[in-house]
């Protein structure tokens, strides 16, 4: 009796062990709801993110490939000395906080090793950030952005990339005006690299760098990765009224298409969308809609589509 109480134990054990952060964060269910909600579960995984919310034991951890799926949050874990780069062993309950996949009321949490490597952080877009479940709680990247919508009153602004969809970014780990000298977010400002957690409240995702370095104005591409069948020059001038001039040059005839879009991301008009041949080429835009109406002041975006290349600039209207 005893020996099948030790093999049954030792099966119990060994069960709660195996599971991964990505099968408790891996949907089977329509509702985005983890398949271990309500159930304690055993897991492990490297500690990317130490604070959130103002709390030493709030930490993130990730599988250590990184990617899809393979990050989770770990609330009041109870632990407040965790460090990053930690390996940690943590038995907990899974919960759904509205949505957003928690690991809740641990009961055990065990550092296995330290100093590891923290995973690389997954690039994606704003298009990708502001609605994919499968970076929730994942370290994530994201490049060349421009800041579309200033900060909140609660602290949240918004950025864009040439996909032209708007995502969140937060301040969940530190305020910008907290820090020396004090991040000042503008609308129009370009920032080349972005690096945090993602987190979902309120219904929406969002971006948290988890300190000063995450956030950089240099570009992470490397020049050689640039197009150079076209180019998108740019706009002059620049702010403007009542109309400015795009310049665009291609090396050889084709298609090119030119979409201007606000802030939020909504298409405002198609200024070009025909073929044009190899050389310097400039298209006007004069403030209006597709409806020929006249828009609102503020900052736009014009996007540039030729053959594989994307390029996407910014401009202010000022009347």
């Amino acid at each position: 009796m005893r020996r099948t109480l030790i093999i049954l134990l030792v099966v119990v054990f060994s069960a709660l062990s195996a599971v991964t952060i990505y099968d408790i964060q891996y949907p089977e269910d329509p509702s985005g709801d983890s398949p271990y909600v309500g159930q304690e579960v055993t897991t492990t995984g490297i500690v990317t993110a130490v604070g959130f919310k103002g709390y030493d034991d709030n930490v993130f951890i990730s599988m250590p490939a990184g990617g899809e799926f393979s990050g989770i949050y770990c609330y009041a874990t109870g632990t407040s000395d965790l460090q990053l780069g930690d390996e940690i062993e943590i038995t907990a309950t899974v919960d759904e906080y509205y949505s957003f996949t928690e690991l809740v009321d641990a009961t055990n949490v065990e550092v296995l090793s330290t100093g590891n490597p923290l995973p690389e952080p997954t690039v994606i877009t704003t298009q990708e950030l502001s609605s994919s479940e499968e970076y929730e709680s994942v370290l994530v990247q994201l490049n060349d952005v421009y800041v579309s919508s200033a900060p909140s009153e609660f602290g949240e602004w918004y950025v864009v990339d040439t996909t032209t969809v708007p995502c969140q970014i937060d301040d969940e780990f530190f305020y910008l005006d907290s820090v020396d000298p004090p991040i000042v977010i503008e609308v129009g400002q370009f920032w080349g690299t972005l690096i945090g957690m993602v987190d979902y409240s309120y219904d929406e995702y969002g971006l948290n760098p988890r300190t000063p370095e995450d956030m950089s104005t240099e570009s992470d591409n490397s020049p050689e990765t640039v197009p150079v069948a076209a180019t998108l020059v740019g706009n002059y001038p620049n702010p403007f009224n009542p109309e400015t001039a795009i310049f665009f040059n291609l090396q050889h005839p084709q298609n090119v298409k030119i979409d201007i879009f606000n802030t939020q991301g909504k298409k405002v008009k198609t200024l070009a969308n025909s073929n044009f041949s190899a050389g310097e080429h400039q298209v006007i835009w004069n403030g209006t809609n597709q409806n020929g109406s006249n828009v609102a002041s503020g900052v736009y975006f014009y996007k540039m589509q030729a053959g594989k290349y994307t390029s996407t600039k910014k401009m202010i209207l000022m009347k």
